[in-house]
């Protein structure tokens, strides 16, 4: 064997060990968020809170929709610490029909086994006690070449006052699987489906 293609050998086995490591770490990083809680996080629509002076309400663009949650605030106790903006490690409980409520935000780790995300957080105002948080998953993209049905049929939504829509997500130790976006229980694309269907 010459001494080209051993190199050739050994470049092809430095690669596929640079793939196999990234691979197994997102592959350990599912097995544990899909092993994680399961959470209802409820959106807020563009009727829903006027005091969050823009803030409210979630947009679509094409196959991109911005979420907003109503579980994205929090008030602390002591608000000396805290900078105007910085990341947070926020965790997560449940109510009575599972949908989630920020239980704690705080600037050190939590431990293992805990429901938390690293979120970004920011002081409503200077001398607010209230954190505004934007969670990893606000993004959602919608795997569908139908764009335009989507974007009208969710924007109606989203300018409905009695629309119960929600994001329903495992999270895990800062690791988190999207499992679907709802509509008034129905998921997203059984919801458009049925949409479609009525105006046909």
């Amino acid at each position: 064997m010459n001494h080209k293609r051993l190199l050739i050998i050994a470049f092809i086995l430095v690669a596929l060990a640079q793939l196999f490591v990234p691979f197994r770490m997102m592959s350990k990083q599912a097995n544990l968020a899909k092993g994680g809680t399961e959470f209802y996080f409820k959106i807020r629509n563009n009727q829903s809170d006027s005091s969050l002076k823009g803030n409210a309400g979630s947009s679509v663009m094409g196959k991109n929709i911005w979420l907003q949650f109503e579980a994205d605030s929090f008030k602390l106790t002591d608000k000396k610490d805290w900078d105007f903006r910085r990341n947070a490690f926020v965790s997560f409980t449940k109510d009575s029909l599972g949908f989630a409520m920020v239980v704690s935000v705080t600037q050190k780790k939590p431990g293992t086994g805990s429901d938390w995300v690293k979120a970004g957080a920011y002081r409503a105002g200077k001398d607010s006690g209230i954190i505004r948080l934007s969670y990893p998953f606000k993004n959602y993209t919608i795997e569908d070449n139908n764009t335009k049905e989507f974007d009208s049929i969710f924007s109606k939504a989203l300018n409905n006052p009695k629309s119960n829509l929600y994001l329903k997500i495992n999270i895990r130790e800062n690791q988190f699987i999207v499992n679907d976006l709802f509509i008034d229980s129905l998921s997203f694309k059984e919801f458009v489906r049925k949409a479609i269907n009525k105006h046909n």
